[in-house]
């Protein structure tokens, strides 16, 4: 192999993933030698090898994982989180395949390493358990923050440049981790509403308000690709394993797009099109709503560093989120060149997370209803099976309209009632339901008779 051909080689090796035009340069200027550049990289005569660098594996620094959060006592090492995906996730199946990441909460146990054998940097594929496709699930629990009408942000920072021009016009954000940019080929959120779309109360049929479908008949350039048998890099195909044609599909409303570095100037679509006030309400612009390093969250539980803080601001026009439901980070790895992702079961898969509520009001879908003449608790009106957080309890109504299996309803906290807010509405301050809290009876939660975000104008 030739100086040029060596160079070539080591560009498509590297690539986004490091230096590779810096040193297949020098390799041109060079005749027959042995040298290092970066840790893992080596070229010897015809012989060359390229490892990832630091920021190609930024997404397995893992954070509190937002799912541990259900149980109490849970080693998180090791723990399998099948059930909660299934039952209180169990809307990602509108997205076929879609799971969250793997990590190794613990190397030398997940990667059976023998003291003094192992070298990050020099893998014997002949010796295959150093591969093995053992991570633990995991979903970053994001940090969010709402704020009432003239109260301060409790952690607040510069702002995207909207909230720069406009800081009065922003109602909260939804924030976390992230390392160097370039190793996302795209980042996005969604909502579980996206997903389900808006099966409120039957009485929203009446006509006065927004209907919204479940999302069907998806496209297969906006499903998640995934590997029939996961592999050590991201899949370079689409749903229909065609090679990828260069654009930059994935579900949900792109915050980093365009090869990891740009943020979208297209206006999201919006439900509302007008205020209530019939002004035109604002359309959600990446560019204008995106804060690339925000200043730390001192009580986020833990120091994220090296990676900093990645804001989307809210705008007070937004119909998002409804309260009580799931937000969520999807991340697609750059697949050309490939980035070591550790063996991630779909493309993109979901980083970061966390249910969003306001600090009066949460809402929940209907599993089942017990008929007032049925109850054994000689409550009043029906009592209702709510999955709040994806966790069925049971409430009672403030009134005596009826609810069907299949709706979503608004719930009030009634405990939040008692005194005036006096500061933000952050994950801080959020009642997280447990696997404890499930099929008990929640006398401090009832559903009201309203809806999010539908009434047209």
């Amino acid at each position: 192999m030739n100086r040029e051909e060596l160079a070539r080689k080591l560009e498509s090796m590297k690539g986004l993933s490091g230096s590779g035009t810096v040193l297949s340069n020098a390799v041109r200027k060079l005749a027959d030698f042995v040298g290092t550049m970066e840790p893992g990289d080596l070229v010897a005569g015809d012989n060359i090898s390229a490892a990832p660098i630091g920021y190609d594996l930024w997404y397995l620094a893992f954070h509190q994982n937002m799912m541990q959060k259900y149980y109490d006592g849970t080693d998180f090492k090791y723990f399998k989180y099948d059930t909660y995906l299934s039952e209180n996730l169990g809307f990602l199946s509108y997205l076929p395949g879609l799971k969250p990441m793997k990590v190794l909460t613990d190397m030398a146990k997940q990667l059976n390493i023998i003291p003094g054998t192992f070298s990050l940097f020099h893998f014997d594929i002949s010796m295959p358990w150093q591969y093995a496709n053992n991570g633990v699930y995991w979903i970053n629990t994001a940090f969010f923050e709402f704020r009432p009408e003239g109260l301060s942000f409790e952690y607040p920072s510069e702002g995207s440049p909207g909230f720069k021009s406009n800081p009065n016009d922003y109602v909260g954000y939804i924030a976390f981790p992230i390392g160097q940019l370039g190793a996302m080929e795209v980042i996005s959120l969604f909502t579980e509403t996206d997903l389900t779309g808006y099966p409120f109360a039957a009485y929203a049929s009446s006509g006065y308000y927004h209907q919204k479908e479940p999302v069907s008949g998806l496209e297969d350039k906006y499903k998640p690709t995934v590997q029939s048998t996961p592999e050590m890099f991201p899949d370079a195909k689409d749903a229909r394993g065609n090679a990828l044609s260069g654009q930059h599909y994935c579900y949900g409303r792109h915050l980093i797009d365009g090869l990891g570095y740009y943020k979208p100037e297209d206006p999201a679509s919006q439900q509302n099109e007008k205020n209530s006030d019939g002004s035109t309400s604002y359309a959600p612009v990446a560019a204008r709503d995106v804060e690339l390093w925000a200043e730390n969250i001192k009580d986020y539980g833990e120091d994220i560093k090296p990676k900093k803080w990645f804001r989307y601001w809210i705008h007070k026009d937004s119909t998002f989120p409804v309260p009580g439901e799931f937000v969520g980070i999807l991340v697609r790895p750059e697949a050309t060149p490939p980035h070591v992702w550790w063996f991630q079961e779909s493309s993109p898969f979901l980083y970061a997370g966390n249910w969003m509520e306001t600090n009066n009001l949460t809402s929940g879908i209907v599993k089942s209803v017990t008929a007032e003449g049925d109850r054994t608790d000689g409550g009043i009106g029906n009592l209702y099976c709510v999955a709040i957080q994806g966790c069925d309890v049971y409430i009672s109504a403030s009134d005596f309209l009826e609810y069907s299996v299949g709706d979503r309803v608004a719930v009030l906290k009634v405990d939040s009632t008692e005194t005036a807010a006096t500061k933000a509405f952050s994950t801080l301050n959020q009642v997280v339901f447990k696997e404890t809290d499930k099929n008990t009876s929640k006398t401090n939660y009832v559903i009201i008779p309203a809806t999010f975000f539908k009434l047209k104008n």
